[in-house]
């Protein structure tokens, strides 16, 4: 018995719902696995053991966390890395005191690939086999996701967070969780998706946007019930412009602050500009994403807003870049003008090539040195970001005036009075 004519009945398509998301889900896995070993330095194939040095910080820090220890002054042995994240972000991570690690390094990998197939599919890939292909295409050649797995970073999985909530699996889907609650939840863990919540605003969601801004202040309100000391020690340290990490001038940062690094100096008044730039950039692409997403280009709209956010951040390592798989899902599929289309192409391929690390003398301030070229290199990503972002606010403010005059002279005329 089907429910409509030609197609299969519910019992049936439930059926084949597990066995599609096998087809999709484990050649990029196995691929995963596979690469993991390659990617961050000091790995072995065998036996296996990936160098997953952020995943090992989690797991150092929640196990000093439940040891009664300050989980700022977790570092790891060789790498010699700090938990830099919000104590939120320590207490979700519970779980990974349980098991050995290397458990959870096969874990972390296999719901990195689920997140990353899960965007993927709400932005409008085609399911089944050639989602797989997609997938594994990806973790061989996006820069920012297969670092992202190397070292076992969270960045895939916020996206993932993000995009379902702003992008239903399905067209009219009745949501479990309220709009708003998952950006909220990524915006704790790590705070750039706050971005979000204004844009979640800009489209008119004003209850998704609040329901965000309530979600962050929940989980982070939890953070600080659990872990008072260091909530304040982690504000108080970010107002105060303490990262607990390597400075922005490095290559691998980048962010619009380690351009303004790179081209000027390390003052207090360089990093002030450079902040205030990139906060009316990213104010700026969320605005554009608005229109866009009013036009119907959800997807692109939400590429651009995730690319403001890397920008806007002090810090933006190039695997934060993660944000180029919606945005290359646009560059194929989104009605966009053919200009915007080449530029965020190029973009794309950029971050893809991740030059700046593969090209460049970096660490213990080389960058300093740097000739023309070197500079190029060093800043063409971020600089492509801000040109895609400028010209379409341009585009977009030149059709707007170029269209008031019609729209005045389409308006009804008063007829004059009679003599």
């Amino acid at each position: 018995m089907s429910t409509a004519v030609g197609r299969p009945s519910s019992p049936g398509r439930a059926r084949r719902r597990p066995v599609r998301a096998l087809v999709e889900l484990l050649p990029p896995f196995a691929v995963a696995l596979a690469l993991l070993p390659y990617v961050i330095s000091y790995g072995t194939a065998r036996p296996w053991r990936p160098s997953t040095i952020d995943l090992q910080v989690y797991v150092y820090a929640v196990h000093d966390m439940l040891a009664g220890k300050d989980i700022f002054a977790t570092h790891t042995p060789f790498w010699n890395l700090y938990f830099i994240y919000p104590p939120i972000a320590a207490v979700l991570m519970v779980p990974l005191a349980i098991g050995p690690y290397v458990m959870w390094q096969v874990i972390w990998t296999a719901v990195l690939v689920l997140a990353q197939q899960s965007v993927l599919r709400r932005c409008g890939v085609p399911r089944g086999w050639k989602l797989a292909l997609l997938g594994v295409a990806v973790v061989l050649a996006v820069e920012p996701i297969r670092t992202t797995l190397g070292y076992g970073q969270v960045n895939t999985m916020l996206m993932a967070l993000v995009v379902a909530d702003l992008l239903p699996d399905r067209p009219g889907i009745r949501r479990r969780i309220p709009q708003g609650s998952l950006v909220g939840l990524a915006a704790a863990i790590k705070l750039t998706p706050l971005l979000f919540v204004v844009f979640l605003f800009l489209i008119g969601r004003r209850r998704a946007a609040i329901t965000g801004a309530i979600s962050f202040a929940v989980f982070t309100g939890i953070g600080a019930l659990v872990l008072p000391q260091e909530t304040l020690s982690f504000f108080g340290g970010l107002s105060g412009g303490d990262t607990r990490t390597a400075s922005p001038l490095y290559s691998g940062n980048q962010s619009l602050l380690g351009v303004f690094f790179r081209l000027g100096d390390s003052s207090r008044t360089t990093t002030l500009l450079g902040l205030a730039m990139a906060g009316i950039v990213a104010l700026l692409g969320a605005l554009v994403a608005a229109q866009w997403w009013s036009r119907g280009e959800k997807v692109f709209a939400v590429a651009l807003v995730g690319l403001c956010t890397c920008l806007a951040s002090p810090l933006s390592w190039t695997h934060h870049y993660v944000w180029i798989l919606p945005m290359a899902v646009a560059v194929v599929t989104a009605s966009i003008p053919r200009w915007a289309r080449y530029l965020a192409g190029a973009w794309v391929l950029w971050v893809c090539a991740c030059l700046p690390l593969a090209v460049l003398p970096y660490g213990g301030g080389r960058e300093r040195t740097f000739d023309a070229l070197q500079q190029t290199v060093a800043n063409l990503g971020p600089v492509l970001g801000v040109l895609l972002v400028l010209g379409l606010a341009v585009q977009l403010l030149v059709g707007a005036r170029a269209s008031a005059p019609l729209r005045r002279s389409d308006a009804p005329r008063t007829p004059a009075p009679a003599a």
